[in-house]
């Protein structure tokens, strides 16, 4: 079935009643725009802004702020703004609607069953969902049925001179929380010292720990599983970790090369990506699991292994569905509506041939690396380079440390390995960062509004997940104009 195909059956689907995206990021969306019901859209960070949108609202635009995804957690926001957020979405759905959220979450939940007579949600219950979230159920399980799995092992808060062993056998072991997104929660520890500073007791009371596998190539790629086990494969990539002057994070992500997989991703590798996935898929669905998710993967000494699913949509989903789009091919967005639609899609190509096709995009995402806040300098006079960019944040937006500044769109492939991106892209990079943004006080620019319900947001999400910023000394700093340091190494930082 083609892409065209599938809009004329969804849009038949949703008949007369209005389509809402609730998501992350408001400008990811632009794949839904060919369906004519497309019309409001609710987001965390950087707004739609198209002009045939009826409703776009936007936290930061309310709050004056733009908050780390990775550990913000708007089930546990109090603050004003946010509040007043759900108030416009309760509103809005007081007409027939269909909503189609990004993640589940009770935020939308409390706005979902109070407005049931009206609107048809196109996403898991939040409280189903959860379990999909717990990365050692999730895996156990797919290791049972020969999914082949990175090694995690278990430990409890006690068993912190077990794993003292393993950091003295094999030189370099990696720490995970039970839940994490974005890289968060991890943790590369190579000494004694190092993972007494990383040992934290956790709300599961234990965690897990795994040899650090190196080197190893980090893929990435968007599913959507169907009520039949049925799955949608789209555009595979290497996904970027750890860029450093783009996160401070050892293992935060930072953008996908779509370009790269057919240069350095052997074919027998793509098929056995592919087993994973469909495998990960037909288990999704036999456990009530149903439309977007993605599957982070590794090639190491020869062999594929899961490193974890994500049961939501991604980073990458909006420049995967790009791809799609241009092809003609039915995009993650598209065939997420279509699987809670109760659409199928029948034939669908293999990995090989999606990626034979597939042209060369990528995409660098770039946090602010520094210790404090920033606010973005862009505007009109600003030279032109080889990317297109967008997540700029407006002028009146203070961004949070490790909150995203923006994305970086180019027609060719910028890394060879996922640590590190050439230098072409690097010092184009660079220059943005320097040019663009500049220390600022928190509240110094927009509005500051009420944060206390914010801070408490993202202290909820991350206390089950250690921070992972930066100590490695291999790096050099760049200031900024504002006087915040944005540091860049000399070669590319290894993460899992």
């Amino acid at each position: 079935m083609t892409r065209r195909e599938l809009v004329r059956r969804v849009q038949a689907r949703l008949g007369k009643r209005k389509l809402v995206w609730f998501g992350t990021r408001g400008e990811d969306v632009q794949a839904l725009l060919d369906l004519p019901q497309f019309s409001e859209v609710f987001s965390l960070i950087a707004p739609f802004g198209s002009v045939s949108m009826k409703v776009d609202v936007c936290l930061e635009q309310l709050s004056g702020r733009r908050l780390d995804l990775d550990t913000y957690d708007i089930d546990q926001d109090k603050s004003a703004e946010a509040r007043e957020l759900r108030r416009t979405l309760f509103r809005s759905l007081g007409e027939p609607a269909v909503v189609v959220p990004y993640r589940p979450l009770a935020f939308l939940s409390s706005v979902q069953y109070p407005r049931s007579e009206y609107i048809e949600y196109l996403g898991l219950f939040h409280e189903r969902q959860a379990p999909f979230e717990h990365k050692p159920w999730v895996e156990s399980e797919l290791k049972r049925l020969g999914v082949p799995v990175v090694p995690w092992r278990y430990f409890t808060d006690d068993d912190r001179m077990r794993v003292q062993e393993q950091v003295d056998a094999i030189g370099a072991v990696v720490l995970r929380t039970n839940r994490s997104d974005g890289g968060v929660g991890l943790k590369l520890v190579r000494t004694a010292e190092e993972l007494v500073e990383a040992w934290q007791p956790l709300p599961d009371g234990f965690l897990a720990a795994a040899p650090f596998l190196t080197p190893h190539t980090p893929l990435n790629i968007n599913v959507c599983v169907f009520f039949d086990g049925s799955v949608t494969l789209h555009t595979p990539s290497l996904q970027l970790l750890g860029i450093s002057g783009c996160t401070g994070r050892s293992f935060g992500y930072c953008g996908n090369d779509f370009g790269a997989v057919l240069e350095q991703i052997e074919p027998r590798h793509l098929d056995d990506l592919e087993e994973i996935t469909v495998r990960a898929g037909q288990w999704l669905a036999d456990k009530g699991y149903l439309g977007a998710f993605g599957v982070d993967a590794m090639v190491h000494d020869g062999s594929v292994y899961l490193v974890e699913i994500n049961p939501r949509f991604q980073g990458s989903s909006a420049l995967s569905a790009k791809i799609d789009c241009e092809q003609d091919r039915p995009d993650i967005f598209l065939c997420h509506l279509a699987a809670f639609l109760g659409i199928s899609l029948g034939w669908q190509p293999s990995l090989r041939d999606i990626v034979g096709a597939q042209p060369r995009f990528a995409q660098i995402i770039c946090h602010n690396a520094a210790d404090t806040p920033l606010h973005s300098r862009w505007g009109a006079g600003m030279t032109h380079d080889e990317f297109t960019y967008s997540l700029v944040p407006p002028r009146t937006v203070t961004v949070d440390p490790e909150a995203i500044l923006f994305r970086a769109w180019t027609h060719r492939p910028v890394t060879q390995n996922g640590f590190s991106v050439d230098e072409i892209s690097r010092s184009l990079i660079e220059h943005r960062l320097a040019t663009c943004f500049e220390k600022t006080e928190d509240g110094k620019n927009g509005r500051t509004g009420n944060h206390a319900g914010t801070e408490e947001a993202q202290v909820g999400r991350s206390r089950d997940r250690s921070d992972n910023r930066r100590s490695d000394p291999e790096r050099r700093l760049h200031t900024l104009p504002g006087g915040g340091r944005i540091e860049f190494e000399t070669s590319g930082t290894e993460s899992q």
